[in-house]
């Protein structure tokens, strides 16, 4: 990726962002179609959203439909959009397809029935891209930069502003996991109102946005794309000295450091409290620092005013080898790519050091005041906390994982370390509840994936429908954390055959051996079918070859195996099925036949 896409912010502005357009970067980690469907003119928007996708190495191809033609691109079968459905679909409109012409103002009744139309018409093409299987990209609308009612439209029943208030709430509230809500009142209030909308764009162009308010769009487009596409940052690894707390632990002694007290004390504790918020919505935390081990671990649980504590981190990594070293040691730990991580630091020479060393790792050079620090980390394109109880939960599953790889160094065997870990499977068919953290394991996962077929949940939900097609998903505890649902199976009869179609683990659970409880499962609803051979199938893709023999290990046949590496196994159902895991001792088996 070049320089200058690696750096670009939104708050650059229209001109430097067209400027960089049609650059782009190299070895994509993702690629999508992206069709953009609005009531208003999108040709300069849609121009800037590769820029946007390659900020991520995420390489949109992206289409417009004609301007105004949202209900006719998702409904006329002769449509680009319905012969060819794109893998994502923007969809967008603007406060004028909210309120009829010459709107001034509505009584309760009325306002209702205005929201109730809006939210209505666009959950329906919601609906309809479901079934063409497209994944849904919601823009919600900004308020009018200017209201007749001013500072109090925005509690004034009936008002314009308050029916784009009550309309963007429900939409959001509606959209759950299925659709990508985008928050446009947001973005217009980090901007700010006066500037987000310009009027002259509307009347010549049909355009509501001022141009400096484009780059926001993409960036924010291209970002929920990334995140259900599973190309996120989701650790932050943050420095200690002048980082966390003002001051060098070795040298100021603990009660010496600016943490507790004074204008600079309170800033950094902020930046904690900040910190600690990503860390509860998904988040992993983790210290990279270049000190002594022991005192480092001190300073963490004994600096007076600590915000963060110590369980707030999944892994502490200290000494004196260079920290691109410490990043590589952490990123094993924690079985993560580089990719996956944010390294936050003040000293420009470690920043530089690691950039150089470790390109897939973000780097933020915390270069102002402690109190630019949460900003300076914000805007890391790609760094978003998840919204569910899964999401919630990761960060402890982390830490739980560091303190396993602890046990298993003082463990004399793997099979000492596995049975010690105390670990219970819970196997159950995906229901619907289960299907928006399945949808996102299938968008995201790709160490242990073994067919890297990635559905969307409209396509898993019509897969599973069928009587032919069984999905399994395996929830897994140990002594230190529950880790939630983390490996996926999908299991397609045909005849007296049955195939993995998907077959995938949480990178949290590799090499606890659950792979062959989901297997198991497989097998046993294969068989209880009448099928007679259980077909496997690894699809190489650069990322997933520690599962390369995976089949071959869980007593499969090899049978073939092309020249590009795919390979097909099969596993004989006639003297049963593919045995569970020996080392998962209170498993249970939730059947739904």
């Amino acid at each position: 990726m070049t320089p200058g896409i690696a750096n670009l912010r939104p708050q650059d502005g229209y001109r430097h962002w067209r400027r960089l357009a049609g650059q782009h970067g190299t070895d994509p980690r993702a690629g999508a179609d992206v069709a953009v469907l609005a009531t208003f003119t999108t040709d300069l928007l849609t121009e800037l959203l590769p820029l946007a996708g390659w900020r991520h190495r995420l390489d949109l191809r992206v289409r417009r439909a004609a301007f105004g033609q949202v209900e006719q691109a998702l409904w006329d079968p002769a449509s680009p959009v319905c012969a060819r459905p794109p893998r994502y679909a923007v969809l967008a409109g603007t406060v004028a397809d909210l309120l009829p012409e010459g709107f001034t103002g509505a009584d309760a009744d009325a306002a209702d029935r205005l929201v109730s139309e809006a939210v209505q018409r666009w959950t329906a093409l919601w609906d309809r891209a479901r079934d063409l299987r497209i994944q849904v990209v919601q823009l919600g609308f900004a308020p009018p930069a200017v209201d007749p009612l001013g500072a109090v439209s925005w509690r004034t029943a009936g008002s314009s502003s308050a029916i784009v208030h009550e309309v963007n709430s429900r939409l959001a509230a509606r959209a759950g996991a299925g659709v990508r809500f985008v928050d446009v009142a947001w973005l217009a209030a980090q901007v700010g109102l006066s500037r987000w909308s310009d009027a002259r764009c509307w009347h010549r162009i049909r355009q509501p946005f001022a141009m400096d308010a484009l780059p926001w769009l993409a960036a924010a487009i291209a970002e929920a794309v990334a995140v259900h596409a599973g190309v996120t940052r989701r650790c932050v690894v943050v420095d200690l000295d002048d980082t966390l707390w003002g001051g060098v632990v070795g040298q100021d002694g603990l009660d010496g450091l600016v943490l507790r007290d004074g204008p600079a004390g309170e800033a950094y504790r902020d930046f904690q409290r900040y910190l600690r918020g990503l860390a509860h919505h998904g988040v992993i935390l983790a210290v990279c620092s270049k000190n002594d081990p022991e005192l480092a671990e001190q300073a963490i649980a004994g600096v007076p005013g600590m915000v963060l504590r110590r369980a707030d981190f999944a892994a502490v990594q200290c000494g004196w080898e260079p920290k691109s070293r410490q990043l590589l040691s952490l990123a094993r730990q924690l079985r993560i790519g580089l990719d996956a991580m944010v390294f936050v630091d003040d000293n420009p020479a470690e920043c530089a050091e690691v950039a150089g060393a470790l390109p897939e790792v973000a780097v933020v050079h915390l270069s102002g005041g402690p109190s630019t620090f949460p900003a300076a980390v914000a805007s890391v394109p790609g760094l978003a906390p998840g919204r569910g109880a899964a999401d919630a939960g990761r960060a402890r599953s982390y830490a739980a994982l560091a303190r396993a790889e602890e046990l298993r160094g003082r463990s004399r065997d793997l099979t000492e370390h596995l049975r010690s870990l105390s670990m219970t499977a819970t196997v159950t068919t995906v229901d619907r509840a289960d299907l928006p953290r399945v949808a996102e394991l299938v968008a995201k996962t790709n160490q242990f994936n073994l067919t890297d077929r990635r559905r969307s949940e409209a396509e898993l939900t019509a897969m599973l429908a069928g009587d032919s097609t069984s999905g399994f998903c395996l929830r897994l505890r140990d002594r230190f954390a529950d880790h939630g649902l983390v490996g996926v199976a999908v299991t397609i009869l045909d005849g007296d055959a049955a195939e993995l179609d998907t077959l995938l683990l949480s990178c949290r659970v590799i090499g606890r051996t659950a792979e062959r409880n989901l297997v198991a499962e497989a097998g046993r609803w294969a068989r209880a079918r009448g099928a007679r051979r259980l077909i496997g199938r690894y699809v190489p893709t650069g990322r997933n070859g520690l599962v390369r023999d995976l089949f071959g290990e869980l007593g499969f046949q090899l049978r073939d195996e092309t020249a590009d590496g795919i390979r097909t196994y099969e596993y004989q159902l006639d003297g049963g099925h593919p045995p569970p895991s020996p080392y998962l001792t209170n498993t249970e088996v939730a059947h739904a036949d």
